[in-house]
């Protein structure tokens, strides 16, 4: 029976996608027999070293605590946890190659082991995603960056799969030269059971529940309040809307976490901007759907985005979206059909597209069935289970052979 081993630099209790992603499926492949491990970074002293969380073994390895160098310093150490469970894994998945990629496969190699590299973001294959909104975008820095990159990737063509969540990162593997025969594109999948659009008097409980307003149009935003996701925009944009439309209301679930946490500066804007009665602060939640079901319409305005799981999952909850057409966002939402789509950090189309939304009732309604097809057809969890069970049988194959 082939066995998995996730490599990746932060997991659960964080609350990203890719986490999310990684949680998702480990539970599923568990649940069906297939053994799987996570090794992640320790980033709090508070966090076990050692437990099972949802049938899977996570492994923590140091340096505990939140810095930013952690993720680096946390390689000798994660190479050393491959070597030490080396008797329970035939696959190793390493999520991300911009840190995790080059070692996680050098080691697996040397202990024999099957290859699968799925990037975490956009860029990571080109260089982008080392030089995006740094002074190093630019000039020699650039090219020098991108050589070396280039460079790495001649290495990294070795793995023996390599998943993208979009068809964008999909062509970013093949620019990079990795054969087409390697390159799985497998979208994140969501339960399409959990996720899934309310009746009018079950959006009606679910916002008495949760404190919302029940007589207004209310957009949302979940995920991490974090720079990148175009979320003070999202505030900015929200003000034009509010000025016009009095029924509007915003809520923003999620939280801000270490250096590129925005959510002091969101928080602050609202009270600035006199927004503190239309915007809705509900941080961290575990019952992401509830939120979600209650909704009108889904807001999505990052400037760089892999795919969005939390698109994703207002999608099967019914819920047009408002985004940026950038990344994997374009592979979820049809401009027209599904949602409206907007250039990254263009606030006034932003609020032009949420204000279309928020007093069109019927179309937002008609756009909202539309997402919930994308979804049930495109991004169904157990399908993407059954795609990632079937490569990791061939690459587990592929390994013994070799």
């Amino acid at each position: 029976m082939t066995s998995v081993l996730f490599l990746t630099e932060s997991f659960h209790p964080v609350l990203g996608g890719g986490e999310q992603h990684i949680r998702r499926l480990g539970r599923a492949l568990a649940g069906s027999g297939i053994p799987a491990t996570v090794v992640t970074r320790r980033g709090s002293a508070r966090w076990p070293a050692d437990e099972t969380i949802d049938g899977i073994r996570v492994v923590r390895v140091g340096p505990a605590g939140g810095s930013r160098q952690g993720k680096y310093g946390m390689v000798p150490a994660a190479i050393n946890a491959l070597r030490r469970l080396r008797a329970r894994y035939d696959v190793l998945v390493v999520r991300g190659t911009r840190v995790l990629g080059l070692p996680g496969l050098i080691a697996a190699r040397a202990l024999g082991k099957g290859v699968v590299l799925q990037a975490e973001v956009n860029g990571e294959m080109t260089g982008e995603v080392y030089t995006w909104g740094t002074a190093f975008d630019r000039g020699f820095a650039r090219r020098a960056i991108f050589a070396g990159v280039a460079a790495r990737n001649v290495l990294l063509r070795d793995g023996d799969a390599f998943v993208a969540m979009s068809r964008a990162i999909r062509d970013e593997f093949l620019g990079a030269g990795v054969p087409s025969q390697k390159v799985a594109l497998i979208p994140h999948g969501v339960d399409t059971t959990r996720f899934r659009p309310a009746t009018p008097d079950e959006r009606e409980a679910l916002r008495a529940r949760l404190g919302l307003p029940v007589g207004e149009r209310i957009i949302i935003y979940t995920g991490r309040l974090l720079r990148g996701k175009g979320l003070l925009n999202l505030l900015a944009a929200f003000r034009e809307v509010a000025a016009a439309a009095p029924s509007a209301h915003l809520v923003i679930v999620g939280a801000g976490e270490g250096h590129l946490s925005v959510e002091e500066d969101l928080r602050a804007s609202a009270l600035a901007e006199g927004l503190a009665g239309r915007v809705t602060f509900a941080g961290r939640v575990d019952a992401v759907e509830d939120w979600l079901r209650a909704a009108d319409v889904f807001a999505f305005p990052s400037v760089f985005e892999a795919l969005g799981i939390s698109l994703v999952e207002a999608a099967a909850c019914g819920l047009p979206a408002v985004a940026s057409r950038t990344g994997g966002i374009v592979d979820v939402v049809e401009d027209g059909r599904s949602g409206l789509l907007v250039t990254p950090g263009d606030v006034a189309a932003l609020s032009v597209a949420l204000h279309r939304l928020v007093t069109d009732a019927p179309r937002a309604r008609e756009m909202g069935r539309a997402a919930r097809e994308t979804a049930e057809s495109l991004f169904d969890e157990r399908v993407a289970v059954d795609r990632y069970r079937a490569l990791f049988s061939e690459v587990a194959g592929r390994a013994a052979r070799r």
